[in-house]
C-alpha cells in the first residue's frame, strides 16, 4: 500500500466473515467425533494457550477431489497448499504447524463430512472455506472446520451507500478466492482485499491506511479484529443476537451494532 493515491478524504476497512458475509460454520472435535453446528471457532482457538486457527487458501473443489483416506499432511504437501493463521493465541507459532503436521494422522474424509455440511445450509451460498485448529501444546490437530456463507443481505446497500465518501476495503482471514468472490459481488477492487489476515496483519493495514488517508474506520465482529478496532479512528463492532461477541472487544469498540446496515449513519456522520 505505500504507492496507493488517496482520492478520497477517508477509508473504511470491513472485516468479511461474520460481517459481510453470513456465515454457517461446522466444526468437528477429532478426539469424540462430535460435529459443531455454527460454533465460533475463534472462541475455541482462545481458550487454549499456543492453538492456531489455519485456513486453508485452496479452492472447496480440491479438497473434495481427495481420496477420503488420503492424510491431511500429503494433501498440503502434494498440491502445495498455501494456508494462513487466522488467529492464534500467545506463543504459537508458524513453524509449530510444520512439526504437527509431521507425525498428524488427520484424513481428508472428515473435511469432506463438515464440508458436505456447511454448505448445504444456504441456498443462495457465495462463500466456502476449510480449515483446521493446531494445538501445539498437544502436538496435534484438535478441529477441522468447514464453512459456507452468504452476502447479508444489506451488504450491497451499505457498500452503495459509503462508496461516494469512502474507499472500502476489505481484511479478512478467510483464503482469497472467497474474499474475491464478495468484492466482485460487491464492487471493491482487487487490491483493496486482504486475505489470511490474523490480528496483527489487520492492525498493520489499518495503520498503513492512516498513512494515508485522514480517516479510518474499522468494522468488525471477531477477536482477531481488536487491534484493528482499537488503532481505526472508529471501531465499529457487529455484535449479532447468534454471534458469541467477547467483552474485550466491546471495550475496545467506539460503536457496539447489531447490525451491518447501521454503521452507515455513524460513518456518513464522521
Amino acid at each position: 500500500m505505500d504507492s496507493m493515491e488517496s482520492f478520497k478524504q477517508k477509508a473504511v476497512v470491513f472485516d468479511c466473515a461474520g460481517t459481510l458475509v453470513e456465515m454457517y460454520r461446522v466444526t468437528k472435535e477429532l478426539k469424540t467425533g462430535i460435529v459443531l453446528s455454527d460454533a465460533d471457532n475463534l472462541q475455541l482457538v482462545s481458550g487454549v494457550e499456543r492453538c492456531g486457527l489455519i485456513i486453508l487458501d485452496t479452492p472447496i473443489d480440491l479438497i473434495k477431489s481427495q481420496d477420503p483416506d488420503a492424510l491431511l499432511s500429503d494433501f498440503l504437501r502434494t498440491e502445495q497448499v498455501p494456508f494462513g493463521i487466522a488467529y492464534a493465541t500467545k506463543g504459537f507459532e508458524t513453524s509449530d504447524i510444520s512439526r504437527i503436521l509431521l507425525s498428524d494422522m488427520t484424513k481428508i474424509c472428515h473435511f469432506h463430512e463438515t464440508n458436505e455440511k456447511a454448505v448445504a445450509f444456504f441456498e443462495d451460498i457465495i462463500y466456502e472455506v476449510s480449515g483446521f485448529v493446531a494445538d501445539s501444546n498437544a502436538g496435534e490437530i484438535s478441529y477441522v472446520m468447514s464453512t459456507g456463507g452468504k452476502l447479508f443481505d444489506n451488504a450491497r446497500e451499505v457498500m452503495d451507500a459509503l462508496r461516494d465518501e469512502f474507499d472500502i476495503f476489505i481484511a479478512s482471514g478467510d483464503n482469497y478466492e472467497n474474499l474475491y468472490r464478495v468484492a466482485e459481488k460487491l464492487g471493491i477492487p482487487d487490491d483493496h482485499v486482504f486475505g489470511l489476515c490474523n490480528d496483527q496483519k489487520k492492525l498493520e493495514i489499518v495503520l498503513d491506511l492512516e498513512n494515508h488517508y485522514p480517516y479510518v474506520a474499522m468494522v468488525g465482529d471477531g477477536l482477531n479484529d481488536k487491534l484493528a478496532l482499537e488503532a481505526s479512528d472508529c471501531g465499529i463492532l457487529i455484535s449479532r443476537h447468534n454471534y458469541y461477541t467477547p467483552d474485550e472487544l466491546k471495550e475496545v469498540s467506539d460503536y457496539i451494532l447489531s447490525d451491518l446496515g447501521q454503521c452507515v449513519e455513524i460513518l456518513r456522520e464522521v
